[in-house]
Parts: structure tokens; sequence; C-alpha cells
């Protein structure tokens, strides 16, 4: 969970009522994008696919 920044205290009340969803959210991306890259190979970021070697999909 982040820790609310005490000059925020509606956040921290949001927090403590909903739970850290932003936070929650963060790392299920992370999951998926673990997961996904067992599955799928991604090129390294900032490298479009036919710079990574990797096959392009025809248009």
């Amino acid at each position: 969970m982040n820790h609310p920044d005490p000059s925020a205290p509606i956040y921290a009340e949001l927090i403590r009522e909903q739970g850290d969803v932003p936070g929650d959210a963060r790392r299920t991306a992370e999951e998926v994008l673990r997961d996904l890259s067992r599955v799928i190979q991604m090129p390294p970021a900032g490298l479009g696919a036919h710079q990574a070697g990797l096959p392009v999909p025809m248009r």
C-alpha cells in the first residue's frame, strides 16, 4: 500500500475507506506484464519490433 502524504488528508482518508486502488491497479498491471512476457516476446522499451529483430505483422 502507498503511504499517504500527511499533507493530503483527503487522500489518506480515501485510502482508508476504499483501499489503495492506484497501487492495486499498478501491481496488477505489473503482474500481467510479467505473465505476458513469459508468453509473448516483447521488444525492449523504446524499440520497435523491426529494430528488435521481431516479426512485424503485414498490414
